[in-house]
């Protein structure tokens, strides 16, 4: 199991973020920038560190699971 994860914010930054930090995560839609009629699926993930942060990004429920599930592959 991996300790820290790689995602993706809704400008399609990498951020990482711990797993042990991570409280919650809920999939929402939300308006995509550049055309306010369209909206797009995002996961609002909320951890904790210093204090409870929120990083909406494009990865599912699902897709963070098997992230955090992916043995760690660091020496």
């Amino acid at each position: 199991m991996r300790s820290v994860i790689k995602l993706t914010n809704r400008k399609g930054e990498t951020i990482l973020i711990g797993v042990n930090q991570i409280i919650e995560a809920t999939t929402i839609k939300l308006a995509d920038p550049l055309n306010s009629e369209v909206f797009l699926p995002y996961t609002k993930v909320y951890s904790v560190g210093a204090m409870v942060s929120t990083n909406y990004v494009k990865e599912t429920i699902e897709e963070i699971y098997e992230l955090i599930n992916q043995p760690n592959t660091l020496g």
